[in-house]
């Protein structure tokens, strides 16, 4: 009767080893599950990010090809260049990006990579042979590639401070190698815990965003500007 009795003892012990046991692995899993989660939320926050600072790249890209192709000036040479290209082009720099972006959108594109697609396309060899052209873009985007980082860095930080990631943590860049934005971050992680076989700990997941191509800008920031004399 005593054999039974101890019998019972260690079957209870074992389920309690057992519970234990799954208790320890269920948490475990939860926070394997929670990293992962973590940092494929962390990962669409610093692309978002990139993406928007790139987007404010783009709006004064537009801003500039619109003043080059509109703006009232007294100078005969702006006005002869401007003339010339339409020349040579058949319609104004914003006209042909606006009919570049319309015809990749017309093969399923969307509108933000069409846009990319159409200036990396067109605007190169323009700014090549328009010191005007080239002069505007410097004048939108700054005189420098350093300069471009007050124009991106908002709204890359607005971004980053919605999907809760860590601001203070965040490095955004314009590649000059690759020509585009490239932004570093954090997330912080808190794991699960049951405080006594497992501890709780505090981990910042370190995530890499990238935007798309913008090759224009190389000629841009690169040479000087000559303008022609009279």
């Amino acid at each position: 009767m005593n054999y039974v009795k101890d019998e019972k003892g260690n079957a209870a012990i074992f389920m309690l080893w057992l519970l234990g046991m799954v208790a320890i692995v269920f948490i475990l899993t939860i926070n394997i599950v929670k990293v992962y989660i973590v940092k494929e939320h962390a990962s669409l926050s610093v692309e978002q990010a990139a993406i928007a600072g790139t987007a404010a790249l783009l709006e004064r890209t537009k801003k500039a090809v619109e003043n080059y192709d509109t703006r009232p000036t007294s100078d005969l040479l702006y006005i002869a260049d401007r003339n010339l290209q339409i020349s040579l082009d058949g319609a104004s720099v914003g006209q042909l990006i606006e009919s570049k972006k319309n015809d990749y959108m017309a093969n399923g594109m969307d509108e933000g990579d069409a846009l990319v697609k159409a200036v990396n396309k067109l605007l190169p060899e323009r700014i090549n042979r328009s010191p005007y052209l080239k002069w505007e873009m410097r004048n939108q985007l700054g005189l420098s590639s350093s300069d471009a980082y007050h124009i991106y860095t908002p709204a890359i930080m607005n971004i980053i401070a919605d999907n809760k990631a860590r601001t203070e943590d965040t490095e955004p860049t314009l590649s000059t190698t690759d020509w585009r934005i490239e932004v570093k971050s954090t997330v912080r992680f808190k794991s699960i815990a049951d405080n006594k076989f497992i501890t709780a700990f505090i981990d910042d997941l370190p995530q890499r965003g990238y935007g798309p191509k913008l090759i224009y800008l190389e000629d841009v920031y690169t040479g000087t500007i000559v303008f022609p004399t009279p």
